[in-house]
């Protein structure tokens, strides 16, 4: 017998599994999304439960519980993802928190987690949309846990401003009783192509059961968007601070 073929490189990761990765490496270029924002006002502390102390929520205690369809995505694959961004500061550093992320396939759960550190679990994301009425669900284990509506119109919108991302990678050591890695990152997307409009609309989360995204309840619909884009992600990705635990 002799040994095995595949040759380990800690300098050039190779993916798992070996064989047949389930994603391959970046950047990736998401291409003809189909995009729902809606922005809300939200009680302070359910904003301050959902993030590290390290992070400060902003004065105005938004939300922007985003929808996306990506049809085509390079080295990841088709797939739909939601998720709630908290504009926030870190120390004088100002971005968006991202608590919680739902998204539809394995190869897109595997690279956002074990990449950047994204915290996500599988879910079905859906939208639809006709005649300027768009609607959006993400259910999970049987539970429609957000839903939304809008109604949108008028001119189109071709430029907007995002925040930079901020995120928390965690890796546990092989013992489970600390971390090999433990540490605040912030990226940024590339973001092209842009044809949005705006509109009212509602989210609501009907069966959460006890996912803690219902605490993000809305009190009001400050701003609606709904439309496409591409992305290229990322654009810039950089370390805020390990933690060193």
């Amino acid at each position: 017998m002799t040994g095995g073929t595949i040759e380990l490189d800690p300098a050039t990761p190779r993916g798992l599994p070996f064989r047949k990765p389930l994603y391959g490496p970046g950047p990736y270029l998401y291409t003809n999304g189909m995009i729902l924002v809606i922005g809300y006002t939200c009680d302070e502390q359910a904003i301050r439960a959902c993030m590290p102390r390290e992070l400060d929520p902003l004065e105005d205690h938004t939300v922007f519980m985003t929808f996306f369809q990506w049809p085509e995505v390079t080295g990841i694959g088709a797939h739909g993802f939601a998720m709630p961004l908290v504009p926030c500061k870190y120390g004088d550093y100002v971005g968006q928190w991202v608590p919680y992320l739902y998204t539809s396939t394995d190869a897109s759960l595997a690279c956002y987690r074990e990449c950047q550190g994204w915290p996500a679990v599988l879910a079905d994301v859906t939208i639809t949309e006709g005649r300027g009425k768009v609607s959006a669900r993400v259910t999970r284990n049987g539970r429609e846990i957000i839903r939304a509506a809008a109604e949108v119109g008028g001119d189109t919108i071709t430029e907007m401003d995002f925040l930079p991302i901020i995120l928390y990678k965690e890796i546990p050591n092989i013992e489970s009783t600390g971390t090999d890695v433990a540490s605040f990152l912030t990226s940024t997307s590339k973001f092209m192509n842009l044809d949005f409009r705006a509109g009212t609309g509602s989210v609501s989360f009907p069966d959460p059961g006890d996912d803690p995204i219902a605490e993000l309840a809305p009190e009001s619909v400050t701003a609606v968007v709904y439309g496409s884009m591409d992305d290229e992600y990322p654009e810039t990705i950089r370390l805020l601070e390990p933690l060193g635990l």
